[in-house]
């Protein structure tokens, strides 16, 4: 992208310009900082500042001003990247080679790659590098950019220095932390304005004005100090014009001296220089050739050079650039077009016709735009539209195609194409098509076949982007014939085409005729760009890694890459779906939220919606999240759905649902779902989702063990997947009618069935099914254990079964229960069957419950059967306390596997001569086993964002103490202690981490959880002291250190540690704490 070479350039210093000690001064402490925002409206003198400020510090810097055309993230990073190769000329080629390939949307995690690029190499320059982005307010506005500011900012390297210009404050979330670290150096207004000494030396040394003290006074109160307005003043008074008359005109306020002064100013000069002056205030930069061209003069350059000396608000910014102050400019444009509108629209009319001689587009359209000549801009977007929507410039797009009449469009129709794609893009699917259909009727009208061949062609992609293929399938015959019989279009255009029909295919879930046509496609030279496609056929005939291979490669390109928004093809939504299928919870859901963010950052609202049900999949998978998470994502993409009037994308949320109802056990919300689901695949004839959805309710009638039911449902996915060529698809179908048979005691069935899953699983490589929670997997993985010991005795495959057994931990076992004991222990001890909990009544007897807790806390080891006399029945002599324990023992058995065959050997209890415990190979999923887990790895973890959220996490399992109705036995009082100590410890880490991100609320409740549980506890109460303290409520602060000092006297006979008193000390001298935490 060729770059202006002005705009980088630090604007001349005038020998005239006064220096100013005390905003010099706080300048020089810009090499300290890493970021220095100069803050201020216009006509205080920034730029000016910062250009004297280089100039006389003689400080080596890339500068570079901003402009309103730049409000993207490539012509933006172009830029800087080209001014910080003026003073550093190997920098950012890396960079530079990206950007140009770049042309379309980018990512965020895009951006934030394209930032660490330019810190990188920021970092290994071993030199300062001083940067300067004057006029940022031109851009503040872009998402895009201020995320790649934000993550400059949060990783600055210590070389590089950041000044920002700007008429606002950008609203970058990290400026509060970087002032309060004292990371950001503040040039507002208050430092910009005139002090009285300093109006005096202006209009002494720029205008040559002694001025006496009492109409100094006047000018200063009535300016205040705004440098702009004393300028003008300094004009008139050059004319000796009296300050009595030139403040008796004005009304008082700042914008109305201005507007008077800047009249005055004007009126002043004569007729011709006035002439100049209004004529040129149409250009946004003026050059010689540019003036005498479009006003037919000659001699622009002296009057320009003549303007400039006379300090009439108007800079050199090059060689040979000017540019007019930008309230001036303002003031001299509404002035030329209200009181000279034929003048004001014949100027913009030459301007704009200059700039399309030149092939300058974009200002071309600019001008078109100031005069409202639609059919101009018409005709240029219908030339050059297509380019503008492959720089990924919809924003503007769509403010220009708005602007233009319906009757203008139909002149020109390729408009109405460029609008129908704009909308198709942002998922505005009705009026898209309205849209595409004017394109095609105006095409027709002019027997043009090459437009109207492509107006159909982006109807057909509404129906690909919402996956209606037996829409998009009569549309793309119609654009395939056309295009074939069009020689002009080239080989090439039918050929993505072909494309096109293949994508619809696999949307059909016809993968054989699609492969078909997408080699016909190659086989007429076309590449296929978009990898998606290849990855999609993948998908959908089972062949997962290869697809996942296609989309990682395809997502290292598109970081080097702009893509518009692909609808539900995005890849962070593929690789999402792919990774729920392959039981990949967490970075299912990492993907997700990916996809969803990009959505909402480009306007995409199908695409956001695709990633929330993507989220729904993830939260299903991953244990530590409720499952109404999971419904609340399916319920978010219904709603958005809903507003977008897609009935065909709310199937994939309502086959979530219907899962998500199943593993609930509530089967008639679960059957409503996938009806619903299926009601919108069949509609559209998407065989493929539709027998995904057949599945879902298989599993749910599965559970609800309605069998019979189950087998229809397997039987017909089944043969539906055979046709979609699905292998993965028919491994779930295999296994589900398995498990059905094996739960009826059908033999035979199982058997057959099981072998030919067996086979499936081993042959498509999908044992991850066995070993990862998966989408269409049973909710508990060790429902597998007693199909797959079942299928050992019965030789089904025996020495791939025997593997598979050994690597689950299951090697050796006659039965299994088929289910996870899951308990709770911390603040009330409950205890599930798989989903099923075991009420109060249903223990049989107190002493087989208190038998499982004493188990569960001696987890890892067997306890001799003495001990156990010892610890549960010390009061009664040997035979007694034998009798009562087998009676303990054989009830517990009883509830723990209610359904054991007699004479069977229990599974969760385990015996070795005479001592018992918990078997090694029975997986329990135990809270308190997860809590230590989380909390160790909250302690170690050394990046704070991953920290909080796993001390969270574990801290919410903590309920309350171990085993509470256990908390005076002997057996149980060291694990309860151990247990404390560890939530102590979180809690602590939490509280000082929320207070390094000053959320001082939060670690204040998490003390006050600590002291609860320890009043001893000292850390609490210093922190306690500190987050009051930063609040400024020092007295709340003093009674926490007056109430720890009681309490460590009352309970341990000892003062605070130095630490605390040394914080009691600070909040009684100190009048300000902020940046001193050590936490």
């Amino acid at each position: 992208m060729p770059v202006i070479k002005t705009k980088l350039m630090v604007p001349p210093v005038k020998e005239g310009y006064i220096r100013r000690a005390r905003l010099s001064a706080k300048m020089k402490a810009v090499a300290e900082y890493p970021l220095c925002i100069v803050e201020s409206g216009a006509g205080y003198g920034k730029s000016t500042a910062l250009a004297l400020f280089v100039h006389d510090e003689k400080l080596p810097c890339s500068w570079y001003s901003i402009s309103s055309e730049d409000d993207d993230i490539i012509p933006f990073l172009s830029c800087l990247v080209a001014s910080v190769r003026l003073a550093h000329p190997d920098f950012g080629t890396e960079i530079l080679s990206i950007l140009e390939q770049l042309d379309r949307y980018v990512k965020e995690e895009e951006i934030r790659s394209l930032a660490s690029l330019f810190i990188n190499e920021a970092a290994l320059h071993r030199e300062n590098i001083l940067l300067i982005l004057d006029d940022f307010h031109q851009v503040e506005h872009s998402y895009t950019i201020n995320c790649w500011m934000e993550t400059l900012l949060e990783h600055i390297p210590p070389n590089l220095h950041l000044i920002i210009s700007s008429r606002s404050r950008p609203g970058w979330k990290l400026l509060k932390k970087m002032r309060v670290t004292d990371k950001l150096l503040e040039i507002k207004k208050e430092d910009l304005v005139l002090s009285r000494d300093e109006v005096e030396l202006l209009l002494n040394e720029l205008y040559g004005i002694s001025i006496k003290q009492g109409d100094l006074d006047r000018i200063c109160l009535a300016t205040e100090g705004w440098v702009i307005a004393v300028g003008m003043i300094g004009q008139q008074l050059t004319d000796k014009k009296s300050i009595s008359n030139l403040f008796g005109a004005s009304s008082g306020s700042l914008a109305d001296l201005f507007q008077y002064l800047v009249t005055e100013v004007f009126a002043k000069q004569p007729p011709l220089i006035q002439q100049f002056l209004e004529q040129t205030s149409i250009f946004d930069d003026m050059t010689e050739e540019l003036c005498n061209e479009v006003m037919g003069i000659a001699g622009a350059g002296a009057m320009l050079q003549q303007l400039t000396e006379k300090n009439l608000f108007i800079h050199k910014i090059g060689e040979k650039v000017y540019r007019y102050h930008a309230l001036f400019k303002e003031f001299l444009e509404k002035q030329l077009k209200a009181g000279q509108p034929n003048s004001y629209r014949l100027l913009n009319e030459r301007c704009a016709r200059h700039f399309v001689r030149s092939l300058q587009w974009d200002d071309a359209l600019k001008h078109f735009e100031k005069i409202g000549s639609t059919e101009e801009i018409a005709s240029i977007l219908s030339d050059q539209g297509l380019r503008m929507l492959e720089t990924g410039k919809l924003g503007s797009l769509s403010d220009r195609i708005a602007g233009i009449p319906g009757q203008t469009k139909d002149r020109f129709y390729p408009v109405w194409f460029l609008e129908g794609e704009v909308l198709r893009y942002r998922s505005s699917y009705q009026e898209a098509e309205l849209a595409y259909d004017r394109a095609a009727t105006g095409a027709d009208g002019k027997k043009d076949l090459i437009w109207k061949a492509r107006a159909l062609e982006g109807k057909a992609r509404i129906y690909l982007d919402t996956i209606q293929p037996h829409k998009a399938e009569r549309i793309l015959s119609q654009a395939i014939q056309l295009k074939e019989g069009n020689i002009r279009g080239g080989r090439d255009e039918p050929a993505r085409l072909y494309h096109l029909l293949a994508e619809n295919l696999i949307n059909a879930g016809q993968a054989a005729k699609a492969e078909k046509w997408m080699e016909r496609a190659e086989s007429m030279g076309h590449q296929m760009l978009d990898k998606s496609l290849l990855a999609r056929l993948y998908l959908r005939t089972g062949k997962l890694t290869e697809s996942r291979k296609i989309l990682m490669s395809g997502r290292k390109t598109e970081s080097e890459g702009k893509p518009l928004p692909k609808s539900h093809r995005e890849t962070d939504l593929l690789l999402a779906l792919i990774e729920a299928f392959t039981g990949n919870g967490a970075e299912a859901k990492k993907l997700s939220q990916e996809g969803i963010q990009q959505g909402i950052s480009t306007k995409a609202p199908f695409v956001e919606a695709c990633g929330w049900i993507r989220l729904g999949h993830a939260a299903q998978l991953l244990g530590e999240y409720d499952s109404a998470l999971a419904e609340k994502c399916y319920r978010t993409s219904l709603d958005i759905m809903d507003r977008l009037e897609i009935e065909r994308g709310k199937a994939e949320p309502l086959m979530g649902l219907c899962i998500l109802y199943g593993e609930r056990n509530d089967y008639s919300k679960s059957m409503d779902a996938g009806k619903a689901g299926l009601q919108e695949t069949e509609r559209v004839k998407d065989m493929w989702l539709s027998s995904l959805i057949l599945i879902s309710m298989g599993i749910s009638s599965a559970y609800g063990r309605r069998f019979g039911e189950a087998d229809k449902h397997f039987d017909l996915a089944s043969s539906m997947l055979q046709q979609c060529g699905d292998d993965y698809g028919c491994m779930l179908a295999l296994f589900w009618k398995a498990y059905s048979a094996h739960q009826q005691g059908l033999q035979e069935d199982f058997e057959h069935s099981f072998k030919s899953f067996l086979s499936q699983m081993q042959w498509g490589d999908y044992e991850f099914f066995l070993f990862r929670r998966t989408l269409f997997g049973p909710r508990d993985l060790q429902m597998f254990a007693p199909i797959l010991i079942e299928a050992e005795k019965s030789s089904i495959m025996p020495d791939y079964t025997a593997r598979l057994l050994k690597e689950m931990n299951l090697g050796n076992l006659h039965s299994h229960p088929g289910f996870t004991l899951k308990v709770k222990t911390l603040g009330q001890f409950r205890v599930w069957l798989g989903d099923k909990e075991i009420d109060e009544g249903g223990w049989q007897r107190g002493k087989a419950k208190e038998l499982l807790q004493l188990f569960l806390t001696h987890l890892h080891q067997l306890i001799r059967k003495e001990d156990i006399f010892d610890m549960l029945w010390p009061e009664q002599d040997a035979a007694s306390a034998d009798r009562d324990f087998k009676v303990a023992l054989n009830a517990l058995n009883n509830v723990l596997e209610p359904n054991r065959k007699p004479r069977k050997n229990p599974f969760f209890i385990s015996r070795e001569g005479t001592s018992y415990g918990i078997n090694p190979k029975a997986v329990i999923d135990l809270d308190s086993i997860l809590f230590e887990e989380w909390i160790k790895d909250g302690l170690e973890e050394k990046d704070h964002g991953k920290s909080i959220h796993r001390l969270e996490r574990a801290l919410k399992l903590y309920a309350g103490d171990y085993l509470p109705e256990r908390r005076y036995e002997d057996w149980c009082i060291s694990e309860k202690e151990r247990l404390q100590v560890y939530f102590l410890r979180g809690a602590e880490k939490l509280a000082q981490l929320c207070v390094r991100k000053e959320d001082y609320d939060m670690a204040i409740e998490w003390c006050e959880r600590i002291i609860e549980k320890d009043r001893t506890w000292e850390e609490a109460y210093r922190l306690l002291m500190y987050c009051y303290y930063s609040k400024n409520n020092r007295p709340r602060a003093i009674r926490w250190f007056q109430k720890c000092c009681e309490v460590l006297e009352e309970e341990l006979g000892v003062a605070p540690l130095e630490p605390t008193l040394h914080m009691h000390e600070m909040i009684m001298e100190s009048g300000n704490v902020a940046g001193h935490a050590q936490w």
